[in-house]
């Protein structure tokens, strides 16, 4: 055969082996997953000539632990080769009503945590709401379909070291000195580092609450102002917060030890007051209807934080307030996180 020949035949196989524009990919039919435990499951994926996408974890009374319980894309849906698909792994039954779990950080130093169960509640401010704030509008409804566990108690000094290391509240101001005390001066990026590092040495998945997790727990069940009721005088908040009027108007200034005033009905402390609490979201508007599992603006240059400090008035401590005013690297004496996982 002659040189020109061959130089075509190299072509037309080129274009046959989908190497040059024009080409189509080759259609794989996804396998169907559900049902497979996660080894199974990924196996079938990769044999299929497709990949393994992102991986979650949820509760489930029907599917066994450790089996698939859902897959995107569904299977035989025709995708090109490689294409990833996704799976959710059931963990089994889930907890009982507040159920407790305690995971054990570096030097056996506790962090415990308070199961939430699913639940539809209203966000923001009701109609006349005293000493309430425009952007808590407009109040709707939020389903939260997926229980979670939230953190009993402000992360604390001792948790941050346990897992970092690092002591970033040293040699600042307005600082307590007391390992039970909240972790402060930690960003929200310094929180995610956290995070991170703190999923590396336990293999779960912690994070930050969202902005409707953390009302909706904050809450209880309640819709007055704060959790144990309106409190127009700012006087009965004394049991259940450290705010202005027991920190910083008495000389304390500083967040005080977790755990130390009463706990609202779902046994969280220091749901109101001590220290600002990041959450995940980007601060952005409500929505004008009902919502089902929110997370917030997909971007923005604001991360939102809740729940009052022991700096501020008591209408700054209200379930519904919310704030977006600090960028992501911020960071002081009254701003500290709670986990979620």
């Amino acid at each position: 055969m002659s040189r020109r020949g061959l130089a075509g035949l190299s072509v037309v196989l080129l274009v046959c082996s989908g190497l040059v524009v024009g080409c189509q990919p080759m259609e794989m039919a996804v396998p169907n997953v559900v049902g497979q435990t996660q080894q199974a499951a990924e196996t079938a994926i990769t044999t299929a000539g497709l990949s393994v996408g992102m991986v979650t974890q949820a509760y489930s009374d029907t599917v066994a632990a450790g089996n698939v319980m859902s897959q995107t894309p569904v299977a035989s849906t025709s995708v090109p080769a490689g294409t990833a698909v996704a799976v959710a792994f059931s963990l089994g039954p889930p907890p009982a009503p507040g159920a407790t779990e305690t995971v054990m950080l570096p030097g056996n130093v506790p962090l415990e945590m308070v199961w939430i169960e699913p639940g539809t509640f209203m966000m923001g401010r009701y109609s006349g709401e005293q000493d309430s704030n425009l952007h808590e509008n407009p109040q709707h409804q939020v389903t939260l379909t997926q229980g979670f566990w939230m953190g009993k108690y402000e992360l604390t000094k001792g948790q941050w070291t346990a897992v970092m290391g690092t002591t970033p509240w040293s040699g600042q101001t307005h600082v307590l000195n007391d390992p039970e005390s909240p972790a402060v001066y930690v960003s929200w990026n310094d929180a995610q580092a956290f995070i991170t590092a703190l999923n590396g040495l336990t293999g779960k998945t912690f994070r930050l609450p969202t902005e409707a997790e953390r009302e909706y727990a904050a809450r209880a069940g309640t819709t007055t102002r704060f959790y144990w009721g309106d409190d127009p005088s700012y006087t009965v908040g004394n049991d259940y917060a450290w705010w202005r009027y027991n920190s910083r108007d008495v000389d304390e200034r500083y967040a005080h030890v977790v755990g130390l005033k009463l706990p609202n009905a779902w046994d969280l402390y220091d749901m109101s007051g001590n220290v600002w609490e990041w959450c995940n979201n980007w601060y952005g508007e409500y929505s004008s209807g009902s919502v089902t599992n929110p997370a917030g603006p997909g971007s923005g240059s604001d991360r939102v934080y809740r729940g009052g400090s022991w700096y501020d008035y008591g209408f700054r401590c209200r379930s519904a307030e919310r704030c977006g005013d600090c960028y992501p690297s911020s960071a002081d004496d009254s701003f500290g996180f709670r986990l979620a996982r």
